[in-house]
């Protein structure tokens, strides 16, 4: 199944349709509107619906629904999947900053927490046709690694693959091993006035310097290929045996006995 938070109209679906059509039975299910930024929400507020449409001659269905609701409603559309695609973002989805409120990782993640082999792919453009410039570049290497999943699995203790490409391939592009940076952009906040004297905010973010070794700094300072690894589980074992968490669960029980 191949899904995307950039909506119907994104070049990054045919170009994942390319790629794994040699590989089996290609399903595309994506939002009716771009939902970059959507992280993992769902939608419980309001009815989803889902329409079988024609797309520039590709075969999809479309949804009001996020692109993390999708996983779930692929179920009507499929009686099986075997393996969830997203992407290719328009836009690198690099660092933890930026992996938590992607849509096309989100998506990628709730396929992984039902047991379902996933993959995120984005690229480091800024438009759709600098994505599709790019599609001779990213069509096989995408193939590649979907191939290899279908054949050997995910690889061991992950959970969703993030494969981001840099803007540009040469012949000295190769894929990297990266760990997500904690932080890509520093957040601002812009104040402005609207033309009836209320307030009203911007937020941006301007890029830091990456450090060396992460997937920001392979992207898009070496312009090489990020392979991500990520792992869902968010519990802080490491802190099991820190004494600072110990005495705060006694300090929570010590609070409690006082008024019981």
């Amino acid at each position: 199944m191949i899904t995307n938070d950039d909506g119907i109209y994104s070049p990054g679906l045919k170009i994942l349709y390319n790629a794994v059509k040699p590989l089996g039975n290609p399903i595309i299910i994506a939002p009716e509107t771009p939902k970059s930024s959507s992280g993992l929400g769902i939608t419980l507020h309001k009815p989803l619906r889902i329409e079988e449409i024609n797309v520039n001659g590709l075969r999809m269905w479309s949804t009001n629904g996020t692109p993390s609701d999708i996983i779930y409603l692929a179920q009507k559309v499929a009686s099986k999947i075997d393996i969830a695609i997203s992407g290719v973002n328009i836009g690198d989805n690099t660092s933890i900053q930026v992996i938590l409120s992607s849509g096309t990782i989100g998506a990628a993640a709730q396929a992984a927490l039902i047991g379902v082999p996933a993959i995120a792919f984005s690229a480091a453009v800024s438009t759709t046709g600098e994505l599709e410039a790019a599609s001779p570049f990213i069509e096989p290497l995408a193939r590649t690694v979907i191939n290899y999943v279908m054949r050997r699995g995910m690889p061991r203790g992950v959970d969703v693959l993030s494969i981001n490409f840099p803007s540009t391939f040469s012949k000295s592009t190769v894929a990297k091993m990266a760990e997500a940076a904690r932080f890509r952009y520093e957040q601002y906040l812009d104040e402005r006035v609207d033309p009836r004297g209320g307030k009203y905010y911007w937020l941006y973010g301007e890029q830091r310097n990456p450090k060396p070794g992460t997937d920001v700094y392979v992207v898009n300072v070496e312009k090489n290929i990020a392979v991500t690894p990520l792992y869902l589980d968010l519990n802080a074992n490491k802190c099991n045996t820190h004494d600072d968490l110990h005495d705060l669960i006694d300090a929570i029980n010590t609070a409690i006995a006082s008024w019981i």
